[in-house]
């Protein structure tokens, strides 16, 4: 979404505040581009601290729909999606958007913004119909009041293409994928970072159609190209050649895929520091690699280290840290520790159901790898009992249409 430039419009005449002074306002805005600086390192915790700061001074100074308070309590929202907060996002961003409604009208570009913010962490949440409506309504606002061809526009119709593939609509998502990268192409231009990150979308698409090998290739060609125009050291290059060990481990060239991992750890070592998320995120790639080439006990090594790095990092309860525990387990019912592996899928499962809902996806994933290891125990009646309720859970989310 378009993120609000925190531009100072004079009060409006019914205001009964007294004008700001010039020094303070511009102060405020100094620390407003501050704290998206924050933001764009990946600093969102420090990036959130601030611009609640700025928003609480904003209000008190220009009232609560003036647009510079509604540009900061946008970025907070913003924040507290990227930092695994994906319901206080929702409503923040619905309080926003309904504030922008009354200031800005309802078709107005940073009231779409909000809204279509909105969709994403409804699709956090494990909601991607409400998402789809969200950004149906979004786009058809968008394609009215702009050209269709319009940067925002396509930047909507590249996220309802992301929101189908989660709903299981992979071909339509392919599809919309590869005209939004067309368009992005024809607009922006081929090497545009907007139009390679919808080229990633439809290699994302390809690889869940099973298509890995044309995935793969999109990925190494979005690699070379971002490397060449944003650097070797880039995030989204980094980033890109993180889907080609993806690619290569689908593919079943698990040794390969585990020497991209490595270079990838060194390198993301090297540029954002041993404990940086993404870092971590390579490692835990080369371990989920080890365990593919049946180096267990290695995996089991690395995926402990990985978890106990994202817990002191992220938190205990964060989606990669959960992840990296689940790993954890997985390795551990290889080795056949069963009664450990439980204890790692419990803690996962429970987890999930306090941050996501009982019936969010992810938490029904815990819950069946907990049936599992149940069943391995020997423990069926308990086993059959989970898979049953998981079961209906499931049909419950079918029918309401979540």
């Amino acid at each position: 979404a378009v993120r609000a430039a925190g531009a100072t419009p004079p009060a409006s005449a019914g205001d009964p505040r007294p004008s700001p002074s010039p020094t303070l306002l511009t102060a405020l805005s100094e620390r407003h581009h501050a704290a998206l600086r924050l933001g764009r390192v990946g600093r969102w915790e420090e990036a959130g601290e601030l611009h609640g700061e700025v928003a609480a001074a904003r209000e008190r100074l220009l009232g609560p729909d003036h647009r510079d308070t509604l540009a900061s309590r946008y970025e907070v929202a913003f924040t507290l999606g990227r930092t695994g907060r994906p319901a206080d996002a929702l409503r923040a961003y619905k309080d926003v958007a309904e504030a922008r409604i009354r200031v800005l009208g309802p078709d107005h570009p940073d009231t779409l913004a909000a809204r279509q913010e909105m969709g994403y962490v409804l699709a956090q949440l494990g909601r991607p119909a409400d998402a789809h409506r969200v950004y149906l309504s979004v786009l058809e606002a968008r394609e009215r009041t702009t050209d269709p061809d319009h940067p925002d526009t396509l930047r909507c119709r590249h996220n309802l293409a992301f929101n189908l593939s989660r709903l299981g609509r992979l071909e339509d998502a392919r599809t919309m994928a590869c005209e939004v990268a067309d368009a992005r192409s024809r607009v922006l231009g081929p090497e545009h970072p907007d139009t390679l990150v919808t080229r990633c979308e439809v290699a994302y698409v390809l690889g869940r159609l099973g298509r890995w090998k044309e995935a793969l290739e999109t990925y190494r060609d979005v690699a070379v190209i971002r490397t060449r125009v944003l650097g070797p050291d880039h995030a989204d290059t980094l980033a890109a050649r993180h889907e080609v060990g993806v690619g290569l481990g689908r593919l079943g060239r698990v040794g390969q895929a585990l020497d991209v991992y490595r270079r990838l750890v060194v390198d993301r070592t090297r540029v954002h520091g041993p404990h940086h998320a993404e870092t971590l995120r390579a490692r835990h790639g080369a371990g989920v690699a080890l365990g593919r080439l049946d180096r267990w006990t290695d995996a089991l090594a690395e995926s402990r280290e990985v978890a106990a790095l994202r817990e002191g990092v992220l938190g205990a309860e964060h989606p990669d840290t959960l992840v990296s525990r689940r790993e954890v387990a997985v390795a551990l019912g290889w080795l056949g520790d069963w009664a450990h592996a439980l204890t790692e899928y419990r803690r996962v499962a429970d987890a999930r159901e306090r941050l996501l809902g009982a019936d969010h996806p992810d938490t029904l994933t815990a819950r069946e790898d907990e049936a599992h290891c149940l069943e391995r125990l020997g423990h069926l009646r308990e086993a059959a009992d989970l898979y049953g309720r998981v079961a209906s859970l499931r049909g419950h989310g079918l029918a309401g249409g979540a």
